[in-house]
């Protein structure tokens, strides 16, 4: 992945404030302790491994997605001016014919539970995803989760306008969960990460857990990996 989109200032990161102040800390087994969990969003809390690419399908832009993204891996372009290519494909979709489209993507089983078994021990929730807000904002809701950063395509009048603000990509995703858990007021030590890729789990967490990891370089990295099809298989690790 092109990390060079990165570094020309076209990413947006959310200015540094504590959204919580006083979070518990709950000590766990083997002498852990966990502020905060940080999840992927496609293929991890969702049953779509890319939003980007179900919604290509919906509204039959799928062979121009599949070029963009050939000249992306080619390195013919960076991520940022792949996610405009792909954003620009949507211009002038209401959003009356998108949020159909959204309610057809489902969380994955225990998804729901495994964020209320968290907030339940006190470790706030959030959701970083390479994906897009539509879903990601939907998803914050739904598993009322305490924070979420994605991409945003952009829309007037109802309408998207074909225009997308990039927020997070391969390249910056550490970044983005870095400052994820310091808004959620802990270190890296004390946040727990999932997903199923490399970048959805830097070093520096506290346990980094691989979901049904899409790569043998995120299976490698993970301190745990899970392949059950119920994401709350994942507690036997975290509650011991």
């Amino acid at each position: 992945m092109d990390s060079s989109a990165y570094n020309s200032g076209n990413i947006e990161i959310p200015e540094k404030r504590r959204l919580i102040e006083g979070v518990a800390m709950v000590r766990l087994g083997r002498d852990r302790t966990f502020r905060a969990a940080i999840f992927d969003l496609d293929g991890t809390l969702t049953d779509t491994r890319s939003i980007w690419q179900h919604l290509h399908e919906k509204f039959g832009t799928l062979d121009v997605g599949r070029r963009t993204a050939q000249m992306y891996r080619d390195g013919r372009i960076n991520y940022v001016e792949w996610a405009r290519l792909d954003a620009a494909c949507w211009k002038g979709i209401s959003l009356a014919d998108l949020l159909p489209a959204l309610s057809e993507i489902r969380y994955t089983p225990g998804a729901s539970e495994i964020m209320e078994q968290l907030r339940n021990h006190g470790i706030r929730t959030g959701i970083v995803s390479a994906g897009l807000s539509v879903l990601t904002d939907r998803a914050k809701v739904d598993l009322n989760a305490d924070l979420a950063i994605s991409n945003e395509l952009k829309v007037s009048n109802g309408v998207l306008t074909g225009e997308v603000v990039v927020r997070v990509g391969p390249g910056n995703k550490t970044d983005v969960i870095e400052e994820a858990a310091w808004l959620l007021g802990a270190d890296m030590q004390e946040t727990i990460v999932v997903g199923d890729n490399l970048f959805d789990l830097p070093g520096s967490a506290g346990l980094r857990i691989a979901f049904k990891p899409v790569t043998l370089q995120a299976r490698a990295a993970a301190d745990v990996v899970v392949e059950d099809d119920d994401i709350r298989a994942i507690a036997d690790h975290i509650f011991q």
